[in-house]
């Protein structure tokens, strides 16, 4: 009875440990060192985006990749002056052009 249970146990034990199954990939996070300075026109399209999200906190949760349709993520996040702007994981690697992209959206 004792060699069966070590024998479930060893099986279980092998199933946990994934039977050599690769670890799921991680992107690595976007975020730069340093924020970038940012001139007015700058901040106050930074203004205006993040007030999209119902919340004025300086920090733009909408992807701005995404025309701010869908919702970014903190591991994807540009600095622009006082401002965090999040991307989705599909617009991660345009964290570097964040201030043109941001320029770019036609907000009211």
């Amino acid at each position: 009875m004792n060699s069966i249970r070590l024998f479930v146990l060893g099986g279980s034990l092998l199933l946990l440990a994934g039977c050599g199954a690769k670890p799921p990939e991680t992107k690595t996070p976007s975020v730069p060192a340093a924020p970038v300075a940012v001139t007015p026109d700058v901040v106050a399209q930074l203004a205006k985006a993040d007030a999209k999200d119902g919340k004025e906190d300086k920090v733009v949760t909408k992807c701005a990749g995404c025309a701010l349709g869908m919702d970014g993520k903190p591991e994807h996040t540009a600095l622009l002056g006082d401002y965090k702007v999040q991307f989705c994981d599909h617009c991660g690697d345009k964290v570097k052009d964040a201030q043109k992209i941001i320029m770019g959206l036609k907000l009211n």
